[in-house]
């Protein structure tokens, strides 16, 4: 049980519950630090207070960075819905003016996703928040509900799967998957079949290194199966692969026109149905925060139009 009602809390500063919060999260002073935008040795002073104010050491230390103990389990739930109810309250009427903020703003992206939106959200990033931070990390979707309760992230953009009910979602968009080749490549030469794109070489783009994907699945109702001859971790590694080679890619169709772009690349329509399903997630507590808001926002608006049109 938590005595926590025998402090005085008009004597408790809120940035050393927000240390707390940030301590929690991280597990490492130094990136606590950096999440709040204090120094380690201001860090390590908060923590030294919040071990006075809460009569436990709240953290020890361990091969992995610091767990928290069975007390700072028990408070961090309640620290977290006390900082949430203030910073409601304090924005109330106050309002959110990006152009003067310096917060930094943190989205957890899955491989395609960033490909995808990173061009465009940064450019409007800069335009609307130009003295804030924006941090992409990357993100495998069934990582996201975690990293998004214990704040390590504010958004999550990916392929996501059902979440907790604390976890909000919504569609961004949909990506039809295409076939990409180099220029002059033999399979433009007639129309392509499922039995002929079948029958070619692949190169698979797989962060984990998974040796087949969902296309994979569907193929077999066709009863079909693709040789994957090549296996890249990311979408930068296709046109090398490509310019060299028959092998025939198969991506979403925003990968495939930033490709094309910047390298001698034909696209042909995958002869099945396959799309990409991006979709955002945040978590509820941040439903009512201005920023969060604007952040939400400026990402759906990114995801709307297409990279190059």
């Amino acid at each position: 049980m938590i005595f926590i009602h025998r402090m005085d809390i008009r004597a408790v500063d809120l940035n050393l519950l927000k240390a707390f919060d940030a301590l929690h999260s991280e597990r490492a002073v130094t990136r606590a630090a950096a999440r709040i935008g204090l120094s380690q040795p201001a860090m390590s002073h908060a923590l030294s207070r919040l071990r006075g104010l809460f009569m436990d050491d709240l953290f020890v230390r361990t091969s992995n960075g610091m767990e928290p103990t069975e007390r700072a389990r028990e408070i961090a739930p309640l620290i977290g819905a006390a900082i949430e109810q203030i910073e409601a309250a304090l924005n109330l009427g106050a309002g959110f003016d990006p152009a003067t903020s310096l917060a930094t703003f943190t989205a957890g992206m899955g491989e395609y996703a960033e490909v995808a939106l990173v061009g465009r959200l940064a450019e409007a990033f800069s335009r609307g928040a130009p003295n804030a931070t924006l941090r992409l990390l990357p993100l495998n979707g069934g990582d996201a509900a975690e990293q998004l309760e214990r704040g390590a992230i504010n958004v999550a953009v990916a392929h996501l799967r059902a979440m907790p009910p604390a976890i909000r979602t919504t569609l961004l968009f949909r990506d039809p998957f295409v076939v990409v080749a180099r220029k002059g490549h033999p399979i433009t030469e007639a129309p392509l079949t499922v039995e002929a794109y079948a029958a070619w070489n692949h190169v698979l783009v797989s962060p984990r290194g998974d040796t087949s994907g969902a296309l994979d699945r569907v193929l077999v109702d066709y009863g079909q199966r693709r040789r994957i001859a090549l296996l890249v971790a990311t979408y930068l590694a296709v046109p090398a692969a490509l310019a060299a080679s028959n092998l025939i890619a198969t991506i979403p169709s925003r990968a495939a026109t930033l490709i094309a772009a910047h390298a001698e690349i034909v696209t042909l329509p995958l002869p099945v149905n396959f799309s990409a399903t991006i979709s955002i997630a945040w978590h509820r507590r941040t439903d009512s925060e201005p920023a969060q808001a604007w952040f939400r926002e400026l990402l759906t608006e990114a995801a709307g139009v297409r990279p190059g049109a």
